[in-house]
């Protein structure tokens, strides 16, 4: 086995050629590190490292190059490494004295991945994908203020393996304030866990420290309290309890100096997800209120009794967050009533997940202490970046722990992943920048796309642009072929919810023979364009789409991005029998699909105008002949159009036409004119 710190030195050798290929990639092309660089050898049991930098430090977007300070870890960055940028901490926070104490009011929560393309001692320089290769977000590192508490980021490296089975488990070194608690891994092919576990149980954000106190002035009821200095610790000066670390900062006692909490760290408010420390319900600090638990995905619980007991963190914004640190219980004297730590961050991203095992973002209990108890810490988030199709057989644990005695139980965590359609159980979330190993080189042939609605969302200069925007529908139940010419061999997939739809072959399946890739078009929908698969456009015919593209390993075909246009609607609404010499009003109904104008005609000379109702609600404008001005519509909009007829005494048809004209750049495409009619029957 080559030993990993000779490994290491042997890829350094290729990273320059490396990366001179991956910076000649052409605009608009994913941005990508080394995927598989890593090889097969198994990282050490803690397999990422963690840098920082200085304490007084924004990273502005576009940031290219900046100062670190700090590392944790085995291994130290080089050029080709692949990173995840975070902002750890940076919440406001209400402050008052009330109720509404500590809940979130603003975040400047971000992450992303980077590449490293140059470590010159302290400096790093980095390729994102942000304006001109850098950081897409703003980064801050900032002590607390009397405004609002400390902010910090961290930069973490991320092993790229080739695949990787596990023969041991493997665990994130725990938060410290300043740099941990994120385990993160991008595997090119697949990730066996072999029956280990891989964990940040309890290593995100800290629980609350008891402190020891006879009592001041305090008030039962109060959500926030003056931190006791060193000196009023030393003789047992001060009111109620520590709350926990969370993503509005941290308690005072947890940092070597400096300030905490706006307005104090001690009290009942739980500062967002943390929880909040129990109260001393009198002024000798006899009577103790409970910790309680911090939150993530969900609140966490608040310690007993109810008139005083910590309240339980707030839950945190979809994003890579620790689950916060329960609160401590008040403490009269001796040790013990700590609030417990939450669980950190997993991020996994790989062409395969493999099972049994265990994915462990599990809290940390609180502790007891005489008749008081700290709340829990909330469970860790997950965020996985697999294959739209790929499962998760592994048992994923990402549950609050309980508080001690009486203190709040703490908050369940977050489980995300990167698809648009993720599994049972997951939220999605995209995290943008350097993209995974497996989607940059894929093992085996891959072939993605995606079924869109390409009507601008309402949004006309977004319409037929071949490009999903936001607004607008991604389409599912599209069937996709993927064949050989000979017609021996043939798979068939269906676009999820999300509108995604991909093919793998193994590298066994990816022979270079020749193979096609159709998609049939309902005759409900137009392709306004033909969209490339590479460089090459797609064959319609008789409905059919079909592109020509050949199985080889390590590449992907695609994204293929296929945008379609509904028809719009237009039908008529059937009337009974009329009485001759009466007036009968006929309706019909449109049902516009793109942004644009409509215009409504008829040649039936017994019409007597067109009544037209925008809200289909009873009021109608009228025109005394039978064509219509062109009417501005959106996209989803609904229109009823009423025709008054004078019935004569034989049987006939009244037809009315709707002419569609899209706007935005639409190019050479045309709806064609729509015909919808009523045939008006006398009664005998």
């Amino acid at each position: 086995m080559v030993p990993l710190q000779q490994h290491y030195c042997r890829l350094a050798r290729s990273a320059a050629l490396i990366l001179a290929c991956l910076l000649a990639l052409p605009a608009g092309a994913a941005v990508c590190a080394n995927p598989g660089r890593d090889g097969a050898v198994a990282p050490p049991a803690a397999p990422n490292s963690y840098f920082t930098g200085p304490d007084t430090q924004t990273l502005a977007a576009g940031t290219r190059s900046f100062m670190l300070s700090r590392q944790r870890g085995e291994v130290a960055l080089q050029a080709g490494d692949l990173a995840l940028m975070l902002q750890v901490q940076g919440a406001d926070i209400r402050t008052d004295n009330a109720p509404d104490y500590g809940r979130i009011t603003g975040s400047r929560l971000a992450q992303e991945w980077v590449r490293i393309d140059r470590v010159d001692g302290n400096q790093v320089h980095i390729q994102g994908a942000g304006k001109q290769g850098g950081l897409i977000h703003t980064y801050t590192n900032a002590p607390a203020s009397g405004k609002s508490g400390r902010q910090r980021w961290q930069l973490v490296r991320v092993p790229q393996l080739e695949s990787l089975t596990l023969d041991r488990d493997g665990q994130a070194l725990p938060w410290d304030g300043f740099t941990g608690g994120v385990l993160a891994l991008d595997v090119r092919r697949g990730l066996d866990l072999n029956g280990h576990t891989l964990s940040v149980a309890g290593a995100g954000f800290r629980g609350a420290p008891a402190v020891s106190l006879q009592g001041a002035l305090g008030r039962p009821g109060d959500w926030r309290y003056t931190t006791p200095s060193a000196q009023d610790r030393e003789v047992g000066y001060g009111h109620h309890a520590s709350k926990g670390e969370g993503l509005a900062g941290t308690p005072t006692m947890l940092t070597a100096g400096g300030k905490g909490y706006p307005h104090g760290d001690m009290g009942r408010g739980a500062p967002a997800n943390a929880g909040g420390g129990g109260n001393g319900l009198d002024l000798s600090h006899r009577k103790l209120g409970h910790g309680g638990g911090g939150g993530n995905g969900q609140a966490g619980e608040p310690g007993q009794p109810d008139e005083g007991g910590g309240q339980g963190g707030h839950a945190s914004p979809q994003a890579l967050v620790m689950g916060g640190g329960g609160g401590a219980a008040a403490r009269r004297s001796g040790q013990g009533g700590e609030g417990g730590p939450g669980g950190g961050v997993m991020v996994i991203r790989a062409a395969r997940l493999e099972g049994p095992g265990n994915l462990d973002l599990r809290g940390s209990a609180g502790h007891p202490a005489g008749t008081a108890g700290g709340g829990g810490g909330a469970g860790g988030t997950l965020w996985l970046d697999l294959p739209d199709t790929a499962e998760v057989p592994v048992t994923v644990q990402a549950t609050g722990a309980d508080g001690a005695l009486g203190g709040g139980r703490g908050g369940a965590g977050q489980t995300l992943m990167r698809s648009e359609t993720p599994h049972a159980g997951f939220r999605s979330l995209p995290v943008a920048g350097v993209e995974a190993g497996y989607r940059c080189r894929p093992a085996g042939h891959w072939v993605t796309g995606l079924v869109f609605e390409d009507n601008g969302g309402g949004n006309p200069h977004l319409a037929f642009n071949g490009r999903a925007d936001a607004g607008e529908a991604r389409l599912s139940g599209w069937q996709w072929v993927l064949a050989d010419p000979s017609g021996d061999w043939r798979q068939a997939v269906s676009t999820g919810e999300g509108g995604g739809f991909q093919f793998r072959l193994s590298e066994a399946e990816s022979r270079g023979q020749a193979l096609s890739l159709s998609v049939t078009v309902p005759g409900n929908w137009s392709l306004p364009r033909r969209p490339a698969l590479g460089e090459q456009p797609g064959q319609v015919s008789a409905g059919r789409v079909k592109w020509a593209l050949q199985a080889v390993a390590d590449r992907h075909s695609g994204p293929l991005a296929l945008g379609v246009i509904a028809t719009p609607g237009w039908q008529a609404t059937p009337v009974p029998s009329l009485k001759p010499g009466s007036t009968a009003i006929l309706g019909f109904e449109y049902r516009a699909t793109v942004t644009g104008t409509v215009r409504f005609d008829t040649s039936s000379s017994r019409v007597r105008g067109l009544l037209m109702d925008r809200r289909c609600g009873g009021d109608s404008e009228r025109w005394q002949r039978g064509e219509s001005q062109g009417w501005s519509v959106t996209a989803g909009e609904r229109i009823c159009v009423r025709v008054p007829v004078r019935v004569g005494g034989d049987t006939e048809t009244v037809t009315v036409t709707a002419t569609t004209t899209p706007a935005g750049n639409a190019g050479e495409f045309a709806f064609p004119v729509q015909r919808a009619s009523i045939k008006m029957r006398p009664a005998p």
